[in-house]
């Protein structure tokens, strides 16, 4: 992982979790933009995958996140 300023870049091969790491990174971002009471800090999240197939799936996977977090 690389930080550049306010970009953080994950580097790593097939089957490693970058799908799983990239959707708890939004969810954590989300919460703490949303503690600060700033409610569309996630708007200015940009998640980037090589698929159409990994983007499908990180948003699937932060969509059940928030259900569950929405539960307690």
């Amino acid at each position: 992982m690389n930080k550049l300023q306010n970009f953080i870049v994950d580097k790593s091969s097939a089957g490693s979790g970058k799908t799983y790491t990239l959707s708890l990174r939004y969810i954590l971002i989300s919460i703490n933009g949303s503690i600060n009471n700033n409610t569309e800090f996630y708007k200015k999240i940009l998640a980037v995958t090589f698929t159409n197939k990994a983007a499908k799936e990180m948003k699937e996977r932060v969509l059940e996140y928030l259900q569950v977090l929405s539960q307690g």
